[in-house]
């Protein structure tokens, strides 16, 4: 008797044991970039990386407080990438007296007591 109900309790165990084939996370955009886990291309860097980890400049978007906008710099911090939901991928602004600015020159970042964004 004991045998027979620890050998239903051993099989109810490996039965819910049973293995997910289905991969989570595996949304890319396309650059081949992992967005789901937080990925997104730079066009600084030419690879994918974690806008994130990488951030010189975290700034709150002026449209939405709850939303950031990260800056990551090049080497030589003649441009900065700018990384937020609310602006086009690829948004990179050139070094300018003062901070930083887009090419159309409707993004400006400006260094003054701190860090400003004006979009």
């Amino acid at each position: 008797m004991r045998t027979l109900l620890f050998i239903s309790i051993f099989i109810g165990f490996l039965s819910a044991c049973e293995v997910n084939k289905e991969s989570v996370g595996t949304t890319q955009d396309k650059y081949g970039c992992l967005s789901s886990a937080g990925f997104s291309y730079s066009f600084l860097q030419k690879e994918c990386v974690e806008p994130f980890k990488l951030v010189n400049i975290r700034l709150a978007d002026p449209a939405n407080r709850d939303v950031a906008i990260y800056v990551v710099l090049s080497e030589d911090k003649s441009q900065a990438e700018l990384f937020s939901v609310n602006l086009p991928q690829g948004t990179i602004l050139d070094a300018v007296k003062g901070g930083y600015l887009s090419k159309d020159n409707q993004i400006r970042l400006i260094r003054a007591e701190g860090w400003k964004i004006y979009l």
